[in-house]
C-alpha cells in the first residue's frame, strides 16, 4: 500500500512521464507540479481542505518530501502551512523521486522494450508484422514510451511477443485451428481468444490487406493461417476430383453441389468435364444457392466465392482456373460496391487475369437505382483509389457513374432477376 509520501511522488513522476521534456529527453522548460487547491481543478484527491485531518496528513507528507529536497511547496497566501497551492518536483530530484518510490523509471522501461521489439523484428519475416513493430519502434523511440494499449506489463508482454512471433511464423497454406495454436504456444486453449485475438486482429486489418474493408475478422485469421473452424469449399457443376486412380469424385450428378474440405483438396488434381464453358464465382451465399436451384446447366460450374478470400481458398480457385483451360470463360459476380470491385481485382492480380466481372456494370446499377443505397464522403475517397487499379479498367465507367450518383447495390437485389 503506497504512502501519501510514495502517491504524492508517483502522482508528480506520471506527470513528468506525460511532459514534452520527458519525451525529447532534455531540461524541463515548464515546472511539473500538482495543483492542489485554487486552481480550476485539484491534481490530488486525498487532498480536501474541508477534512481537517486529511488535509493535515497530506501537508505534513508534503513538508517531508520537502525537507528532503525532493519537492518545493506554495501555499495559497495568508494560508502557509495551512492550505497547499502547488507541490512542485525539484528538477535535480527526479532520480531520488524514482529511489524514494522503488519506481522503475521510464526510459529504463522503454530502452528495455525498444531492445525486444528490435530483436523481434529480426526475427520475424512476415512483411505485416514488420510493419508492425516498425511502427511501434518509431513511436518508442520518438516518445520514450510505448503507445498508450500497448502491453508493456511484463507478463502481458511476453505472451503478445509469443503470439505474434508465432502468427508471423505459420504457414496460411496449412491453417491451425485457433485453440490448437492457443494450447501450442500459449498452454492455454482460450488464452488467445480472451487476450490477444482482438490485438492482433487490430494489427491485421492495419498492416495486411488494408483496403479490405469487408473482411471479416475470421477472412483475416485466414490469411495467416489462423481459423476456428476447418474451412469448406462449395461449388456445383461438372468437376471431377482425382487423388488416384481409384479415388475419385464426380460432382456432376448434385443437384445442389457439394461442399468439401480445404484439407481434402489440398492434394487432389481438378478436371471440368468438356462441355463446360463457363466457370463463375458467386461472391454471396444467397446468390450462390439461388443460381445452382434455378439458373444453372451443363456448360457452367459455379462456384462460391465468399469474401476476401484465404490463402488455401484462393489456391483452390486457382486450381480451378488452371483446370478450366483457355476454352473457359472465368468471371466473377459480386456486389456493385467497394469489397465487390476490390475482390474483384484481387481475383485477377492473384488467381487468374482472365476473370471478367459479371452483372456488376452500370447497366444493373441503373436499372435498379432506386434499390441502391448511398455512401459518404470517406467511401467515396476509398472508391475512387480504384480508377488508377490497372485490373479494374472495364469497370471504369461503373466506378464513374458510382461516384457522380453516390451509389452502390449489393448483388442479393438481383436474385429475382433472370440472368
Amino acid at each position: 500500500m503506497q504512502t501519501l509520501e510514495t502517491k504524492l511522488l508517483n502522482a508528480l513522476l506520471d506527470g513528468y512521464e506525460r511532459s514534452r521534456g520527458y519525451a525529447e529527453n532534455r531540461a524541463q522548460k515548464q515546472r511539473i507540479r500538482l495543483r492542489m487547491y485554487g486552481d480550476a481543478r485539484c491534481d490530488f484527491t486525498d487532498y480536501d481542505i474541508e477534512d481537517h485531518a486529511a488535509r493535515c496528513a497530506v501537508n505534513d507528507a508534503a513538508q517531508m518530501l520537502a525537507s528532503q529536497n525532493l519537492v518545493s511547496l506554495e501555499w495559497m497566501r495568508g494560508e502557509e502551512g495551512h492550505i497547499l497551492h502547488r507541490i512542485v518536483l525539484c528538477p535535480d530530484a527526479v532520480n531520488d523521486a524514482y529511489r524514494f518510490c522503488a519506481r522503475t523509471p521510464l526510459a529504463d522501461t522503454a530502452a528495455q522494450l525498444e531492445s525486444r521489439l528490435a530483436q523481434a523484428q529480426q526475427e520475424m519475416a512476415a512483411e505485416w508484422a514488420q510493419q508492425y513493430l516498425a511502427e511501434e519502434l518509431d513511436f518508442l523511440r520518438r516518445n520514450r514510451r510505448p503507445r498508450a494499449n500497448f502491453p508493456a506489463d511484463g507478463v502481458e508482454l511476453d505472451g503478445w511477443l509469443i503470439v505474434l512471433r508465432a502468427a508471423a511464423a505459420q504457414s496460411a497454406e496449412h491453417p491451425l485451428l485457433e485453440r490448437v495454436f492457443s494450447v501450442r504456444y500459449l498452454g492455454d486453449s482460450k488464452a488467445f481468444e480472451n487476450r490477444y485475438r482482438t490485438r492482433l486482429l487490430s494489427v491485421l486489418e492495419k498492416h495486411l490487406l488494408p483496403d479490405a474493408d469487408e473482411m471479416t475478422a475470421e477472412d483475416r485469421l485466414r490469411q495467416v493461417g489462423l481459423e476456428k473452424y476447418p474451412e469448406w469449399f462449395s461449388l456445383c457443376g461438372a468437376v471431377r476430383f482425382y487423388w488416384s486412380e481409384d479415388r475419385t469424385l464426380d460432382a456432376a450428378p448434385l443437384r445442389d453441389g457439394l461442399q468439401i474440405s480445404a484439407s481434402d483438396v489440398q492434394d487432389t488434381t481438378l478436371r471440368l468435364a468438356p462441355q463446360v464453358r463457363i466457370l463463375l464465382f458467386i461472391e454471396n451465399k444467397a446468390n450462390y444457392y439461388d443460381y445452382i436451384r434455378n439458373h444453372t446447366d451443363p456448360t457452367q460450374v459455379v462456384v462460391y466465392h465468399g469474401g476476401f478470400y484465404s490463402p488455401q481458398r484462393g489456391r483452390f480457385f486457382q486450381k480451378l482456373c488452371r483446370a478450366a483451360g483457355l476454352g473457359v470463360r472465368l468471371l466473377h459476380w459480386g456486389d456493385i460496391d467497394l469489397g465487390g470491385f476490390q475482390m474483384d481485382s484481387r481475383l485477377r492480380r492473384e488467381v487468374d487475369p482472365r476473370i471478367l466481372p459479371w452483372r456488376m456494370s452500370k447497366t444493373e446499377l441503373t436499372a435498379h437505382r432506386d434499390q441502391a443505397a448511398n455512401f459518404d464522403d470517406t467511401y467515396a475517397a476509398k472508391l475512387a483509389e480504384l480508377l488508377d487499379d490497372p485490373m479494374l479498367r472495364d469497370s471504369r465507367e461503373t466506378l464513374l457513374y458510382m461516384l457522380q450518383h453516390r451509389l452502390r447495390l449489393e448483388q442479393e437485389i438481383l436474385i429475382e432477376d433472370a440472368p
